[in-house]
């Protein structure tokens, strides 16, 4: 299925809804100059930053040969810069601190408007393709059997920029309830990534989690969780894969070698099993146009930059 056609019943669902409710690494600035002043220096190392979708350390050290070989492709130092949200990763590209940033849909919507960020590549995972999926869940044996059911629970969700452990959550319950997250659970926390959320769960602290089914997958594949702990009451649509996302200003071939060093990175024989991402298969060219559909759910359930930014 192609990213650009992913979602559209989700925005189509989201639409008929909205009617009830009336771097400090110097870029080069793509090499420009102005008349009578010097010419920038180029840019001698890559900042590229980590939003933990689960463990911190564990995506770093996933990431890690990714990391080694692009610095090869590039001749520069390329930084790994561990970040603790999306907005850390928004804001930090907007002052130029971070040139390529790991993004989720959502967050690349956020960093297009405000840090006028534009997306260039997805991973294509085993499995899944390049697309993956957000889901509620809650353990086995609780008298929660549907999303319309989430009256008065407590709800873990992953971070306000989060596509699946956010924004499709609450789709999920406006179109079921007709209402706010806020208005039908009792409580709605956000634990800070999907691994985290999905413990709450196992914990206890909350009566349902929305997250990722990379995420899941991955604690059944590890043994953390079993199928019959836990039921699914809501799966989405496919949505478009999580995207690289690069600055604006980014000298234009340095652009095309940090492109070119991801999408060949398979042909390396490069290991590309990332803790939250899965286990990447390939990297794809993407423009930004395929993230359009879920910048258009964000605006028809009424979420500002703002909102999804705190």
């Amino acid at each position: 299925m192609k990213t650009g056609k992913l979602i559209s019943a989700l925005v189509l669902g989201a639409a008929t809804l909205a009617a009830l409710f009336g771097c400090a690494s110097g870029g080069s600035e793509g090499g420009k100059t102005v008349e009578g002043q010097k010419p920038k220096a180029a840019q001698t190392e890559l900042n590229f930053a980590l939003v933990p979708s689960e463990d911190a350390e564990a995506m770093a050290e996933g990431f890690e040969p990714i990391r080694a070989q692009m610095e090869k492709d590039l001749g520069m130092k390329v930084n790994l810069l561990r970040l603790t949200d999306y907005t850390s990763a928004i804001e930090s590209m907007r002052a130029g601190k971070v040139d390529v940033a790991w993004y989720g849909p959502l967050s690349m919507v956020l960093a297009k408007q405000q840090a006028k960020a534009s997306a260039f590549a997805i991973p294509v995972v085993k499995g899944k393709g390049e697309s993956y999926k957000s889901l509620i869940v809650v353990k086995a044996g609780s008298n929660i059997t549907s999303v319309d059911s989430l009256e008065g629970k407590k709800l873990a969700l992953v971070d306000p920029g989060s596509t699946s452990g956010n924004l499709l959550p609450r789709f999920a319950i406006l179109k079921a309830t007709k209402r706010k997250a806020e208005d039908v659970v009792g409580e709605v926390t956000y634990a800070g990534s999907h691994d985290a959320a999905l413990l709450a769960l196992q914990g206890g602290s909350v009566d349902a989690c929305g997250i990722q089914d990379i995420t899941y997958d991955a604690f059944i594949k590890k043994g953390q969780l079993k199928e019959s702990d836990v039921n699914i009451i809501w799966t989405s649509d496919p949505i478009p894969a999580s995207p690289f996302g690069m600055r604006k200003g980014l000298d234009p071939d340095l652009a095309k070698k940090i492109t070119d060093s991801l999408l060949g990175m398979h042909e390396k024989g490069v290991m590309m099993n990332v803790p939250g991402q899965g286990e990447i298969v390939k990297f794809v060219a993407v423009t930004q146009s395929a993230y359009d559909p879920i910048e258009q759910l964000a605006s028809t359930l009424g979420l500002s930059a703002k909102d999804m930014a705190k």
